[in-house]
C-alpha cells in the first residue's frame, strides 16, 4: 500500500509541470478593451491557483489517514490531484473545441 501512495503522490507531483504553463497563461484573461466582467478573471485565476493547495493537502492527509491506519482513504486523498487535473483537462479541451467550432460558423 506504502508503495502505491507514494507512486500515486509521484504521478500527482508531475501535473505541476503543466500547472506551471497554465498559470502563466492565465493572466490572458484580463483583456483591458473587454470591462464588461470583471469578476470573472478573477475568479479563473483563483481556481487556477489553488491547484497546488490542493495537491500539497490531499498528500498531507493521505498521509496522515495512512499512519492512523486507513489506507483506502490515503489512496483516495493520493488520487485526488490527478482526478483534479484530469476534470481540468477534460474541462479546457473541450471548452477549446467548443470555442474553436464557433470561430469556423462565423
Amino acid at each position: 500500500m506504502k508503495i502505491l501512495i507514494i507512486l500515486l503522490q509521484v504521478l500527482g507531483a508531475i501535473t505541476i509541470f503543466p500547472w506551471f504553463s497554465m498559470a502563466g497563461l492565465s493572466f490572458i484573461v484580463f483583456n483591458p478593451t473587454k470591462p464588461i466582467r470583471k469578476q470573472l478573471p478573477w475568479l479563473f485565476i483563483m481556481a487556477i491557483f489553488t491547484y497546488p493547495f490542493i495537491l500539497g493537502s490531499s498528500y498531507w492527509w493521505s498521509w496522515t489517514n495512512f499512519l492512523e491506519g486507513y489506507p483506502k482513504r490515503a489512496i483516495f486523498f493520493s488520487c485526488l490531484p490527478l482526478i483534479v487535473f484530469g476534470i481540468a483537462y477534460l474541462l479546457i479541451a473541450n471548452l477549446t473545441d467548443f470555442i474553436q467550432k464557433i470561430r469556423a460558423k462565423k
